[in-house]
């Protein structure tokens, strides 16, 4: 084969790019189209008639894969001459193969994790159809000149017929094959083994077993586990355990397995530099510029990369306003203690300025100025005797006389009525008037008129449990006794120490029911959970466990309300309302509220259309008194009115 010769008078060669024992591979171009190729040319005297069916198989199996973007494509098979028995025209790959990028320098992570999700790639096709390579290797695993990985060399490959799960010959190159493929008993695993291989030598920079011969490597392989560099991350390591283990039931049974677990890497790869880029940069411009990079670094979808900045971003935001809030405590919180030891001294005024000022801290507007004021004027009530004081000072005065103890009392109620919450949604409270309320006990009490004893979260708990039935259930029962008995023997702190300690096994059932997707059990959970910490006076940690009750609450509404259930997506709307606004998340509660009445308005349609008009009035009616709570008037508001009219007519007609 001379260069720059014409063969078949139509591929002028250029370049010798490969000599193996069995064939070479020419760089050539292709007369009437100017095409690259490769040409792999057979010579007659290493295929004599017994190895025939290594060149059918090879061609073959090539002509399976045609076309997929990790296997090299075959372009057609030319008749030879005197010298040679083929010529194979196939696809030309303008990059080195991994041999020699891995002899140059081993590859940064990235570039390795996209060689190996490729290999993974061209194996699952080959795979499905019926078809070992049986010759995985670096040399065999050729790159473009963007690093795109295509397996190539199909020349020892076997297809596997319908009723033969396993190859029974030994062949490939002995460094790369698995354990059992010395025994000539082996199936498509043995090409996840050699795959192993490569990624050791890629992310590790070496051969994972050592050995003067390969009789010696054999044996290694055979019977020692797997050493491992310390820098190698964990997640990496246990991928390349399942992949080199030598029994293979525990290998990985598929290349679709393999390649799942090595894209959850890179996609966790891209998350923590999503998260990086969002603590280190504010700049849009320059967030955008550098997730587009690493995102093309890594070859994400836009749909993938998406997905996972949109997780970091909420992740991120929700980290924020925790540390915002977290803040913000710590800071009243200071000014609650400062005025706490003012209040038994002579500085009585100072004490009053200081709650004041934790005031000032989220107080925004007008409105929430003016109900500042309320506050202020009802703890003046709270504090005088039977004879209310005419002043300011008459009423400080007082707070001079109170004992320490009974200065924290006050400070424990201050903090119970008026909690303080972000600036938006104290004014949003304001303006969206009283929300009904259940308490979150589970029980649509959304129209019932309660009494303050009914509404103490001690009373609510106690007739939760006077119908004891869910195995946890039970046991908070036995720590709400105890507790009880703790407050009617005036032992108060113990009793809210006993309360702690139910709040707290309720969250933890939370996440149980949470790991198993039931919504509605988890969202009881949490709003017991809230009730429990509010009679421990713990009322920071009782609005989260409000505010992730409202959530769940509404995750589980969301699902009834696509397979419309609406009267109880419904009840469930207004429960996560209820606790929503007992987190002081105005916005969230008026949200889950405008979803009640849009349920709400489903059923009465429906009991209308069904003739139960009794049914369709009371929902009707439902909507009406629910919409004076809420700030916006909904389009459910106003269809209500109409059927209410078409309703009250019929009646009258009656």
């Amino acid at each position: 084969m001379q260069i720059n010769g014409l063969v078949l008078g139509k591929y002028r060669i250029e370049k010798l790019i490969n000599h193996g024992s069995f064939a070479s591979v020419f760089r050539a171009k292709e007369e009437f189209t100017n095409r690259t190729v490769a040409i792999k040319v057979l010579p007659k005297s290493v295929y004599p008639t017994g190895r025939m069916r290594y060149l059918l198989t090879e061609l073959s199996a090539m002509g399976r894969n045609w076309g997929h973007p990790n296997i090299v494509s075959i372009h057609t098979v030319e008749p030879g001459d005197d010298e040679y028995v083929a010529y194979i025209v196939m696809e030309y790959v303008d990059g080195l193969s991994l041999r020699q990028l891995i002899t140059a320098q081993p590859p940064e992570a990235s570039l390795a994790m996209n060689i190996a999700l490729d290999i993974c790639q061209g194996l699952i096709a080959a795979h499905e159809q019926n078809i070992i390579h049986r010759d995985i290797k670096p040399q065999n695993i050729l790159l473009t000149s963007d690093k795109v990985a295509k397996i190539s060399d199909f020349g020892v490959a076997r297809i596997l017929e319908a009723s033969t799960d396993y190859a029974g010959t030994i062949t490939g190159t002995r460094r790369y094959m698995a354990p059992e493929q010395y025994g000539g008993n082996y199936d498509y695993r043995a090409d996840l083994y050699s795959t192993g291989l490569i990624l050791y030598e890629m992310f590790l920079g070496k051969f994972p077993f050592r050995g003067k011969t390969q009789d010696e490597i054999q044996v290694r392989k055979q019977s020692e586990e797997v050493n491992f560099d310390q820098k190698l991350p964990e997640d990496m390591r246990k991928i390349l355990q399942k992949a080199l283990h030598r029994d293979v039931r525990a290998r990985y049974q598929t290349a679709s397995e393999l390649y799942k677990d090595l894209d959850g890497i890179r996609k966790q790869w891209y998350a923590d530099a999503v998260r990086q880029i969002m603590a280190n940069q504010s700049n849009p411009a320059i967030q955008g510029a550098m997730l587009s990079e690493h995102r093309k670094v890594l070859r994400l979808s836009a749909e993938v990369a998406e997905k996972i900045e949109l997780s970091a971003s909420e992740e991120h935001k929700a980290k924020a306003e925790k540390q915002s809030q977290l803040q913000l405590e710590t800071q009243i919180n200071l000014h609650y203690d400062k005025a706490i030891q003012l209040i038994g001294g002579t500085q009585s005024q100072q004490a009053l300025q200081e709650v004041q000022q934790a005031h000032r801290l989220y107080l925004s507007s007008a409105k929430a100025a003016k109900k500042a004021d309320w506050i202020f004027r009802h703890l003046s009530d709270l504090m005088t005797p039977p004879q209310s004081p005419a002043t300011a000072e008459e009423m400080i005065g007082l707070i001079d006389q109170l004992p320490p103890s009974e200065a924290s009392a006050l400070r424990s109620w201050f903090n119970n009525q008026y909690s303080p919450g972000p600036p938006t949604k104290t004014s949003s409270a304001t303006e969206s008037g009283t929300l009904p309320t259940d308490n979150g006990t589970g029980s649509d009490l959304t129209m019932l008129s309660l009494t303050p004893q009914e509404t103490a979260p001690e009373f609510v708990l106690r007739k939760l449990h006077e119908l004891v039935q869910a195995p946890h259930e039970r046991i908070a029962a036995q720590i709400r006794q105890l507790a009880e008995e703790y407050a009617q023997a005036g032992k108060s702190r113990r009793s809210r120490i006993e309360y702690k300690k139910l709040g707290d096994f309720y969250r933890k059932s939370a996440d149980t029911f949470i790991e198993s997707e039931y919504w509605e059990s988890a969202a009881d959970c949490c709003a017991r959970a809230r009730l429990a910490h509010a009679a421990a006076r713990r009322y920071s940690r009782a609005r989260q466990c409000a505010q992730e009750a409202g959530t769940y609450y509404a995750m589980r509404a969301e699902y009834l309300e696509r397979q419309q259930s609406w009267p109880e997506a419904g009840r469930l709307y207004a429960l996560s309302a209820d606790n929503y606004a007992h987190a002081n998340l105005w916005e969230e509660a008026n949200q889950s509220l405008s979803r009640t009445t849009i349920c709400y308005f489903n059923v009465a349609e429906n009991a209308r259309a069904g003739g139960d008009l009794g049914l369709a009035y009371d929902y009707c009616d439902r909507i009406l008194r629910i919409s004076k709570r809420i700030k916006r008037t909904s389009n459910a508001e106003a269809g209500a009115r109409k059927l209410l009219q078409e309703i009250e007519s019929l009646f009258a007609a009656q």
